[in-house]
C-alpha cells in the first residue's frame, strides 16, 4: 500500500511540473511579443515577470487574446481591480485590419466597462489617438519623466477607477 502511495505521489509531481514547464513556456512565448514594449518602458521585463505574472496567477490579471485563422495577432493584459487595461498590442504584421477594435471591444467586455483606466507614451499616444477618440476616451492627466526622462505618458479615463 506504501509502495502505491508513493507511486501516485511521483505521478503527481510529474504532472505538477509538466504543468509548470507548460506555463513557463507560454509565459516565455507571451513575453518574446511583447517585449518590444521595453522601448518605451525600460523596466517592462521586470514589470512583466514580478507583477503581471504574479497577478495573473492569483486572478488579478488575465491575458487577452485577438485570434484570426488560428494565430494569435494581439494580446491585451487588464488588471480587474482597477478596471485597468495594462497593455493592449497588435502585431505589426496585422496591423490596419480591425484586430485592435476587436481587442478593445473584449477588454471592455472582461472589465465591464467601455472606458478602462489605461495609460499610454507619448510614441503611442500618436498610434493609439484616433481609435481613443472613437471610444470618447477622457484625457485625465501627462506626466513627464515617469517612465523615460523627458518623456511624456498620458493618462486617460482615471475617474472610472
Amino acid at each position: 500500500m506504501l509502495q502505491y502511495q508513493q507511486q501516485i505521489n511521483n505521478l503527481h509531481q510529474i504532472k505538477t511540473l509538466k504543468t509548470f514547464f507548460t506555463f513557463k513556456i507560454f509565459v516565455d512565448k507571451v513575453y518574446e511579443r511583447l517585449e518590444h514594449s521595453k522601448v518605451y518602458y525600460p523596466n517592462f521585463k521586470e514589470w512583466y515577470y514580478s507583477n503581471v505574472i504574479p497577478s495573473i496567477m492569483n486572478g488579478d490579471k488575465e491575458f487577452i487574446f485577438e485570434i484570426k485563422n488560428q494565430k494569435i495577432v494581439g494580446i491585451a493584459i487588464i488588471k480587474y481591480s482597477e478596471k485597468k487595461l495594462c497593455h493592449l498590442s497588435i502585431f505589426d504584421e496585422y496591423k490596419n485590419r480591425g484586430y485592435g477594435l476587436s481587442l478593445f471591444e473584449k477588454v471592455f467586455s472582461k472589465l465591464n466597462t467601455r472606458k478602462p483606466y489605461l495609460t499610454v507614451s507619448e510614441e503611442k499616444y500618436i498610434e493609439f489617438k484616433k481609435i481613443f477618440n472613437y471610444y470618447d476616451f477622457r484625457l485625465n492627466d501627462k506626466k513627464i519623466g515617469i517612465y523615460r526622462k523627458n518623456k511624456i505618458e498620458y493618462y486617460f479615463n482615471k475617474e472610472n477607477i
